[in-house]
């Protein structure tokens, strides 16, 4: 499919490098978005060969990446439910929504968030984020725009070609969106290609959106596994399995 045969191409860009160790990051998180909506969290980012667990104690939210068997779940605390989608589900997804988009919508679309083929990558120079000494970055996807510094001496503890199919699935999962999605999948796709592990990222351009975040505190070592185990006691819903059926029938 020529998703996969962009997602192998992507995949060979990213150079190799030694396996690192287990991450915990912190992050202060800025939000505004249509008619305001928002405001400011913090998250805790935990990162080992496996799994990838975000934490956000504000919205009692968590987002599990288990890598070895490529799902993504989110986890409501106040709900107390589990949605979980596979990465071929996201990817699937896309494929499928971008083939039954109307006739006409992708140019009405396009008018309003870009072409997202029209982009341009900057390196803006060297910027120091909670000590550590970074690259900073400007992305243009359309009418999206992203500015990041990343460091280059932090790396996921994964695999570089698991961490590429993570960030296609990722980006799949904007697919619902349109045309937006296609934005957001280049936008991931050019972030993938810089090395190192953004601390500080800024996103605007898309119907008032402007989210912001910069790391406070970074911390390398063994991550405790109970920290990747799914609650026990919540309901669980196979948003893949559901998404796939939704398709099936409009087909």
């Amino acid at each position: 499919m020529r998703l996969r045969l962009v997602l192998a191409l992507a995949a060979t860009l990213v150079c190799g490098a030694l396996a690192a160790a287990d991450l915990t990051i912190t992050f202060n998180s800025v939000a505004k978005g249509m008619m305001g909506a928002g405001g400011t969290s913090t998250e805790i980012h935990y990162y080992s060969s496996e799994f990838n667990m975000v934490r956000n104690e504000k919205d009692r939210r968590d987002t599990l990446v288990d890598f070895k068997n490529g799902i993504s779940y989110t986890i409501d605390h106040k709900k107390k439910t589990i949605s979980k989608m596979s990465f071929d589900d996201a990817l699937a997804a896309l494929e499928s929504l971008n083939a039954a988009q109307p006739e006409g919508m992708g140019q009405m679309f396009g008018a309003m968030f870009g072409d997202p083929n029209d982009f341009k990558v900057d390196k803006v120079g060297p910027e120091t984020v909670a000590g550590r000494s970074c690259t900073a970055w400007n992305i243009r996807v359309g009418k999206l725009a992203m500015s990041l510094s990343a460091d280059p001496t932090l790396k996921q503890p994964i695999p570089d070609t698991t961490y590429m199919k993570m960030v296609q699935a990722r980006a799949a999962q904007f697919a619902k969106a349109g045309p937006m999605g296609a934005s957001f999948k280049r936008l991931y796709e050019e972030m993938a290609k810089i090395k190192g592990i953004p601390l500080k990222t800024h996103m605007t351009g898309m119907m008032g959106m402007d989210v912001a975040t910069e790391a406070t505190k970074i911390e390398q070592g063994p991550v405790p596994a109970a920290t990747f185990t799914l609650p026990a006691g919540y309901k669980i819903e196979d948003a893949g399995k559901k998404m796939r059926e939704e398709m099936m029938k409009k087909k």
